[in-house]
């Protein structure tokens, strides 16, 4: 993981830092303005991070297109004018600003205006949307630059931004991010929960229904792949890529033959073979660690899920 934390009054020292995090880019302190009060804590894992940024006052940010980088810029208060890709958005708590890596951007942040801003690599977000659509895809993905965060799917979106954020800022060895299998898992899981909350210019391929000559045997051949490699860092756009389906096919066969989700039957295989693990376990073993192994990065919701299907507590598994 790598992490940055600078504190600065001074105007070319803020842009400088702020250009090691991002990019190079001209920061410029709006009328009356004499100094500002530079706040950053930038934190990464692989292809996604964290920045939470405040400028103190009024500033004028202009950035050249970000090229390698997706950005959702997220105020907590105040609010943020943003010219990008031929749109302008008034950014707001309520609002988010995303910005693709193929424009330029021109951005007036406000007086106490701090933002929490999500980093994706752009080769990650590219990854993600061929394992959703069973194929990759050749035009740029480029999202709509004004993000709604009052949805029920971007606030569960910005619960897992949030998640993250409060990861990576634990001490070394203290997160659940330095495994990184655990790490991979939930960078594609914000991922394509971004992709699937927020309209871009390949939504309607994500939204096209999901048909498939055979649908019985490709359960059945997912099941298997499920079944053989749970205990990798698997995700269900990983076995839609390696059948050569879309994600959203993948869904509706599983409905129509199982009656369930692809996620589910792979989170089933998971708490199984988590079950298998804790009777079988040594002394000193923890539910926490067996539980990393096996692919749940959230240990309340793995107990709770552990105690539906088992009738019993993972620790009191471990103690028998």
């Amino acid at each position: 993981m790598d992490a940055v934390t600078v504190r600065t009054d001074d105007v070319d020292q803020a842009r400088a830092e702020v250009g090691r995090v991002f990019c190079p880019h001209r920061l410029i302190p709006q009328a009356g303005v004499r100094s500002i009060q530079l706040r950053m804590a930038a934190r990464r894992v692989g292809g996604v991070g964290v920045i939470d940024l405040d400028y103190g006052q009024a500033v004028r940010i202009q950035p050249p297109a970000l090229d390698t980088f997706y950005l959702v810029q997220i105020p907590r208060a105040g609010s943020t004018v943003v010219r990008h890709a031929g749109n302008t958005v008034t950014s707001t708590p309520g609002v988010a600003s995303v910005l693709s890596p193929y424009d330029a951007s021109d951005m007036h942040w406000s007086e106490g205006s701090p933002h929490r801003i999500f980093y994706a690599d752009r080769r990650a977000v590219d990854r993600e949307l061929a394992r959703l659509l069973g194929r990759p895809v050749d035009d740029p993905i480029r999202f709509d630059v004004g993000m709604v965060m009052t949805t029920s799917t971007a606030q569960a979106w910005a619960r897992g931004v949030a998640f993250l954020a409060d990861e990576l800022s634990r001490p070394m060895d203290a997160s659940l991010f330095d495994h990184p299998q655990v790490a991979a898992r939930f960078e594609q899981a914000l991922i394509g929960q971004l992709l699937l909350a927020h309209q871009h210019t390949h939504s309607d391929l994500l939204a096209e229904p999901g048909h498939h000559p055979n649908p019985g045997r490709l359960v059945r051949r997912a099941c298997a792949l499920i079944s053989d490699h749970h205990g990798e860092p698997l995700t269900v756009g990983d076995v839609a890529q390696a059948l050569r389906v879309s994600v959203r096919t993948l869904q509706d066969c599983f409905r129509r033959e199982l009656r369930t989700t692809p996620t589910a039957y792979l989170r089933a295989c998971r708490l199984d073979a988590a079950h298998r693990a804790l009777r079988a376990a040594e002394p000193g073993a923890s539910v926490t660690t067996v539980a990393l192994q096996h692919g749940f990065v959230h240990l309340g919701r793995f107990a709770t899920e552990y105690r539906t299907r088992f009738g019993e507590t993972p620790s009191t598994t471990l103690r028998r």
